[in-house]
C-alpha cells in the first residue's frame, strides 16, 4: 500500500452501554457532529468522513448501528443526528407519573418541608422507572411470564423476572438496515460492537470490515495449533453479509433483566480418539496421520450464548485501538506508523461523584455508575507504556544499525518467535511487535453529571421527560467539553 494512500489521522467515536442514558449519547453526538463538521469544511476536508470508527457496547452498540447503518445508505453522516435523535423519542413513552399533573406537585411540596423527601423530578423518574420495570415499553421491552423457581422451591426469592427485548430489536430493525457491511475503500465507518460468551467469559468484537480474503468474522478463544500446523481460533463467527441485528442484541442483552442472546458460532470439537493417538503440548489429542483439512473438519456449527458486553468492557477502547492496529498492520500491510488516533468517548455513567449517599436507591445508583463507569484510563496507560516500548526497540535497533551492528543480526531477532503464544495469541514473530506501530493523538471524555434527582434504575426510565433531558444534557455538557478543550464554539 502506497504511503500517500494512508491517512494520518483517524477519527474514533466510543459509547458506552446504560439502557435509556444512550439518549445522552445521541445529544452529545448532535454536538460532536455539527462541530466536527464546521470544523473540517473550515480546514477544507468537508469530504473527509467525520468519524471513521464508531465502537459501541449495549445501548451504546445499538446508537453506533444506527449512525453506521445510516452512513451507508445515504453515504454522508449529514443528518445522522437528527436521525439517532428521532430514534429515541420513538423509544421513549409517556409514564403515568408525567401525566399526573399534580404529582411532581405533591412530592416538591413534602421536599420543601424534609429535603429527605425526593424531589418532584426524582419521584417523577423513580415511579416512571418503576412502572416500566413491571409493565415494559412498547418499543423498548415487554415482560415474560416469570420462571418459577424449580430448584429450591422458592416463590419468594429465586423467581426469574425476565423482559422480552424483541421489541427493541424490532426498533432498531426500523432504523437501521441490517446486515451493515463497510469497507476502507468505500469511505464508510468502521462498526465496532462487544459482546461476552456466557460459557467462555470472554469478550467478543464484532466488526463490519473485511478481512484480508474478504471475509467478515469474528475469531476468539484459545489459538490453535498441531505439529507446526496453525489451524486457528476455537471459536469463530462468520458474518460475511455484515453485521445482523442479532449481533447488535448480543451485546445488549443484559442479565438477568433479559435472556441470552444466541448465534451460530463454529466451535474446534476434536472427536474422541484411542490409545494410539497421543497429545500435543495444548493438551488436544491428534494422530499422526492427521492433516490441516482433517483439523478444519473439526470445527463444528453450534448454537452458543451471550451477554451484554458491558458485563466486561462497557467502554471499549483497548478493543478499538488493538483492532485499528491490526487492520492496518495485517489487512492493508502497513510497516511503519498505522493512522494515528484521535477519539471521543462518551460515558453515560459518572465516574466521579461529590456527596456520599446515604440512602438504599442512593447507595445502588452509586454502586451501578462506579461497576459501568469509564475505566479506560487504566487501558490508555496500558497501551501507551506499549507504545513507548515499541519506540524505544525501534530508537535501540537505529542506533545498533548506526554504530556498525549488521542487519542480519536484528533480523535473526525479528524473525524468532515469540515466547507467549498459543494460548490467546497467534504464533507471532518479534517484528510483529515492532512493525505497525500505533499512535493516540488524545482520547477526550464526555462524562454525564448526576444530580439530586439521579435514581437507580435510571437505565430503565424511557419516560419521554427524562429522554428529553438527557438529549438535552448530553449537547450541552459536549458544548462544554468542547469549548473548554478547544476555546472553539459548537454551531446552536
Amino acid at each position: 500500500m502506497n504511503s500517500s494512500d494512508i491517512p494520518k489521522k483517524d477519527r474514533a467515536l466510543v459509547l458506552q452501554g446504560g439502557g435509556s442514558l444512550g439518549a445522552y449519547e445521541a445529544g452529545a453526538y448532535k454536538a460532536l457532529y455539527y462541530w466536527l463538521a464546521k470544523k473540517d469544511k473550515e480546514e477544507g476536508k468537508e469530504n473527509s468522513s467525520t468519524f471513521n470508527i464508531i465502537a459501541g457496547t449495549s445501548i451504546g452498540a445499538m446508537n453506533a448501528a444506527v449512525l453506521t447503518s445510516y452512513f451507508v445508505e445515504n453515504n454522508t453522516y449529514e443528518g445522522s443526528a437528527e436521525k439517532l435523535i428521532e430514534f429515541w423519542r420513538y423509544l421513549s413513552r409517556q409514564s403515568l407519573a408525567d401525566t399526573n399533573p399534580w404529582f411532581k406537585f405533591w412530592w416538591n411540596g413534602l421536599h420543601s418541608m424534609n429535603k429527605a423527601f425526593a424531589t418532584g423530578e426524582a419521584a417523577r423518574r423513580y415511579y416512571s422507572a418503576r412502572e416500566f420495570s413491571l409493565m415494559g415499553v412498547p418499543h423498548v421491552f415487554s415482560p415474560l411470564l416469570p420462571k418459577l423457581d424449580s430448584k429450591f422451591l422458592d416463590l419468594y426469592g429465586n423467581t426469574w423476572f425476565r423482559f422480552s427485548n424483541e421489541p427493541l430489536k424490532r426498533s432498531l430493525e426500523k432504523f437501521a438496515k441490517f446486515p451493515i457491511a463497510t469497507s476502507y475503500e468505500d469511505n464508510e465507518p468502521r462498526l465496532i460492537l462487544v459482546a461476552v460468551d456466557v460459557a467462555d467469559g470472554l469478550p467478543v468484537t464484532f466488526d463490519s470490515y473485511p478481512k484480508a480474503d474478504g471475509s467478515r468474522k469474528t475469531e476468539y478463544g484459545r489459538y490453535i495449533s498441531q505439529k507446526g500446523n496453525e489451524i486457528g481460533f476455537e471459536r469463530i463467527i462468520k458474518y460475511d453479509k455484515g453485521i445482523t441485528s442479532d449481533h447488535v442484541m448480543a451485546s445488549g442483552s443484559y442479565p438477568v433483566n433479559f435472556d441470552y442472546a444466541s448465534l451460530e458460532v463454529e466451535s474446534y470439537d476434536p472427536p474422541h480418539v484411542d490409545k494410539e493417538r497421543q497429545k500435543d503440548q495444548a493438551g488436544i489429542e491428534i494422530s499422526q496421520n492427521d492433516n490441516v483439512n482433517t483439523y478444519n473438519s473439526y470445527y463444528k456449527r453450534k448454537k452458543r450464548y451471550f451477554w451484554d458486553g458491558g458485563l466486561m468492557s462497557n467502554t471499549p477502547l483497548s478493543q478499538l485501538v488493538l483492532m485499528h492496529r491490526n487492520y492496518w498492520y495485517q489487512i492493508k500491510g502497513v510497516k511503519e506508523k498505522v493512522p494515528t488516533l484521535g477519539i471521543c468517548v462518551v460515558n453515560v455513567h459518572p465516574t466521579r461523584q461529590v456527596q456520599i449517599p446515604i440512602d438504599h436507591d442512593g447507595v445502588v445508583n452509586r454502586n451501578n455508575d462506579i461497576t459501568f463507569s469509564d475505566r479506560s484510563h487504566r487501558d490508555e496507560e496500558i497501551l501507551l507504556l506499549i507504545s513507548d516500548y515499541i519506540d524505544l526497540v525501534r530508537d535501540l535497533i537505529k542506533t545498533g544499525k548506526e554504530n556498525g551492528v549488521k542487519d542480519d543480526a536484528f533480523n535473526e531477532v525479528m524473525n524468532r518467535q515469540t515466547k507467549y503464544h498459543g494460548q490467546l495469541l497467534k504464533p507471532r514473530k518479534y517484528k510483529e511487535i515492532v512493525e505497525g506501530t500505533f499512535d493516540i493523538a488524545e482520547i477526550v471524555r464526555i462524562e454525564r453529571k448526576n444530580s439530586e434527582n439521579t435514581i437507580s434504575d435510571k437505565t430503565f426510565d424511557f419516560s419521554y421527560g427524562t429522554i428529553e433531558e438527557l438529549l438535552q444534557n448530553g449537547y450541552e455538557d459536549t458544548m462544554d467539553t468542547i469549548n473548554n478543550w478547544r476555546g472553539s464554539n459548537v454551531p446552536q
